[in-house]
């Protein structure tokens, strides 16, 4: 299905995506520079553990920073990756929910009183 979104919209959803990129390139750089340092290099080498150590917690921290980063941009596409008029839609569809559970609670109210006003009399 394609999505037709706002200009403004379009503009915003890059700026997100890009940035989730940039996040997950730095991941993935980090773990490898991680693994491969400490797979390749001798423990002769006075770098090697603090490389892998700068590595793993550079790797921690852009997770820690990917993961909420990914779950707003996936929570906003729900709600700006869809067309005007399925928002609309959508939210005639909650409308028409909220007042039917609205008139029920209402018509229970009205059978209550009614029920009341029978026992009284």
């Amino acid at each position: 299905m394609y999505i037709l979104m706002d200009d403004k919209e379009q503009m915003v959803f890059k700026g997100k995506f890009t940035i989730l990129v940039v996040l997950l390139n730095i991941i993935i750089f980090s773990a490898a520079v991680a693994i491969c340092v400490w797979a390749i290099l001798d423990d002769s080498y006075w770098f090697k553990l603090p490389v892998v150590v700068a590595a793993v917690l550079i790797c921690a921290a852009s997770v820690l920073i990917f993961v909420p980063r990914y779950k707003a941009t996936k929570a906003w596409l729900q709600v700006h990756g869809t067309t005007k008029e399925e928002r609309l839609a959508l939210a005639k569809k909650e409308d028409d929910e909220y007042r039917a559970r609205i008139r029920a609670e209402l018509e229970a109210e009205m059978r209550e009183e009614e029920n009341k006003d029978k026992e009284g009399l």
